[in-house]
This record gives C-alpha cells, structure tokens and sequence, in this order.
C-alpha cells in the first residue's frame, strides 16, 4: 500500500473552492482516492484555529493544523515542527506539496521522500497585490520557495510547459509534465446556453483585469443583451468597489451580478448557462477555471500570458488577446457572442482537448505512477 501525505490548501466552506490550488487539490484527491493501492492523508493550514484537527473524509484522512501567518518571516519553523509530529505518526511514503508557498517548503523541508508541483509563479504575482506590506512578505516567500523548492526540489511537477519556460536552468532536479485534474461533473453538463451571458470565474483583484472585462463589455454594439457574471472571493474590496465604479460608469448596474464563491454545483450551473468565459488576467499559470470551461463545452476568450496559450488554440477552441488591449478583446467578444456556428466549433474542440488532457482519474493515475517512480517501487 502507498502511503502519501499530501499537504495543500483545502476547501472547509461546505464545497466551495476559492482559488486553483484549492480546486486541484480537491479534485485529485477525490480522483486519486478510488486508487486502490494509494492511503490519502490530506493536511492543510488553518488561520482560524488554535489547535489541530483530525477529520475523517470519505475515502481519506484529512488534518488541519494551525496557520501562522508570519511563517515567512521565520522560516516556517513552527509549521515544520507541527509537521514533523504529524507525519511521524502517518510515516508516509512520499508527501506531496501543491504548490511552491507555506506547504511546498514545509514539504520540501520534510526527512521523507518529496515532491511538489508548482502552481502559481511568484515573482509575477507579486506585483499586483495592492499593500506594499503584502508585497514585502511576497518577495521574502519568493526568495525562500527559490531557494527550496525551485533550484533544490529533486522532483516537481509542473502544470504547464510554461513553467519550465519561465523558471528556465533555475528548474532543478527532476520535473515531471502532468497538467491540473479537472473533475467528472465538467465533462458531464448540459449545455442551456443563454445569449450574451459572460462568466468570469476568479478572485476579483486587479491582477485578474476584471475592469478591463466591464470597460470592453461597454462598448460592444449588443452591450444591452449582456448579461456578465463576476464568480469569486470579495475579499480585496478596494479594487471590488473600483469595479463596481467601472459598472456604474458604463451604465451597466443591472447587468452585472458579484456572486461570490461559488461551490462546484453553482459553478457547474453558471458554465452550463454561460455563452462564453472570459479571463482578462494580466498573469496566470495555467488556469482551472479555464480547463473547467473547456470541459464543459464553453468556448474561451483569454489574454496571451502565461500558460494560458498552452491550453487555448487561438481561433481553435477560443480567442486570445494581449493583456490590457481591451479593444481586442471588445471585438473578441462580439464576434464570438454574434456567432453561433463558431461557438459550436470552438465548444466540439475545446472539450474534445479537455477530455485527451485533463480528466482526474488519468491525471491521478499519472501522478500516483510518478510517486512509485520517486520511492522505487
């Protein structure tokens, strides 16, 4: 039996997912506890508790230990320690850490066999977080998670060929290419497609370029048949209320709804209803919200950046635009809202690629074979 801990941050708000981290996480270890030789111990960090938690899931163990969040500044030290207990008790085979922050180090930092995958690109997304503290505390993380996880990881998984673009000779060790699991119920909607409805599907934050969606949707010759659906964490409510200024001075107010984290359910419902899913983000990695898109047969309007080309065929399965051009991605819109026939030749593609690339059960069949590749087996 393969014993694997796999810390990575976990949803514990009734099935909601805020962020792809959380998503992948979930949706692989959904996958990959149907594998019958694989014993699942999940753990995650909690800011909101004082002591650990043990939880038993359906098909796996799941463990919540405090969160400190100065851990940057000292270098995790007391999450190691709580770690260190934990996993002697589990005594895992391999331990797995989703992404390159907290959990990628403390795994990395671990006296048992390792390997992370690298989520989100640091240094990119340093820039856009509206504190200079927040940055401050970004750029130390950076330094760290360089240190540990990208120069000495001895073996990373990587989500998207950009990746390895980016990171370049730094990359060291051994990395293995295996994309995000996008969960069954995707692939299985039934599209009720209602005209000029646009999803976006994010954290509201400026780095996504939500304005930049409003400003180009005001603009479009059909701007009165739109219907555009904001999905995702409220939380940086400075650039929330520039948005809502940016729908108010478009006169849009009744068209566009913020609806929150949205559990897999709700979201599964807004891809069914949506006509096309637009990303206008200024960096990403490779994008769940786009995969989940594709699985469900929406076609896709994003920016050029990041990993984002690696999943969209300009033309193919969507259109791409540089970030920022909003005139672009204006006319992007429309041609694509006006046009039914090509909406159905780009939805036949876009889940045609979804189903070769991205079902959870081959992307955990694939990462469990990588873990026996790792420990010999």
């Amino acid at each position: 039996m393969l014993r694997v801990a796999m810390i990575g941050d976990h949803s514990d708000q009734h099935g909601k997912v805020d962020g792809g981290v959380q998503a992948v996480t979930k949706y692989l270890v959904n996958a990959m506890k149907n594998i019958a030789d694989a014993e699942l111990h999940v753990i995650s960090h909690s800011y909101g508790i004082d002591t650990a938690q043990t939880i038993e899931e359906d098909g796996y163990m799941r463990y919540v230990l405090p969160g400190k969040r100065f851990g940057t500044m000292t270098g995790y030290w007391q999450s190691q320690f709580q770690l260190g207990k934990l996993l002697k008790s589990i005594r895992p085979d391999i331990v797995h850490g989703q992404g390159v922050g907290h959990d990628g180090i403390i795994a990395m930092r671990s006296p048992y066999p390792s390997v992370l995958t690298i989520h989100g690109i640091l240094p990119e997304e340093a820039s856009h977080f509206p504190s200079a503290r927040r940055r401050a505390r970004h750029r130390v993380q950076n330094e760290l998670s360089k240190h540990y996880c990208i120069r000495n990881a001895q073996h990373t998984i990587l989500i998207s060929p950009y990746v390895a673009d980016y990171w370049g000779d730094l990359l060291g060790g051994q990395h293995y290419l295996i994309p995000n699991p996008t969960a069954p119920g995707f692939f299985e909607i039934d599209r009720q497609e209602e005209r000029g409805r646009i999803l976006f599907a994010g954290k509201i934050r400026s780095l996504k370029g939500v304005t930049d969606l409003v400003r180009a949707a005001a603009t479009i010759s059909i701007k009165s048949e739109l219907k555009i659906v904001l999905a995702g964490s409220l939380e940086e409510s400075e650039y929330v209320k520039l948005v809502k200024h940016e729908v108010d001075a478009a006169g849009m107010g009744g068209q566009v709804d913020f609806v929150g984290i949205l559990d897999d359910l709700a979201l599964r419902q807004e891809l069914s209803r949506a006509a096309v899913l637009v990303l206008p983000s200024y960096q990403e990695t490779a994008p769940m919200v786009i995969q989940e898109a594709m699985a469900s047969g929406v076609p896709v309007i994003a920016t050029t950046i990041g990993g984002i080309p690696y999943q969209v065929d300009d033309g193919e399965s969507g259109f791409l635009f540089d970030p920022g051009d909003v005139d672009t991605m204006a006319k992007r819109i429309e041609t694509l809202l006006c046009n039914r026939s090509m909406r159905q030749s780009f939805s036949a593609t876009a889940k045609s690629r979804a189903l070769e690339n991205y079902q959870a059960d081959s992307v955990a069949a694939a990462t469990v074979e990588i873990y026996k590749q790792i420990i010999g087996t």
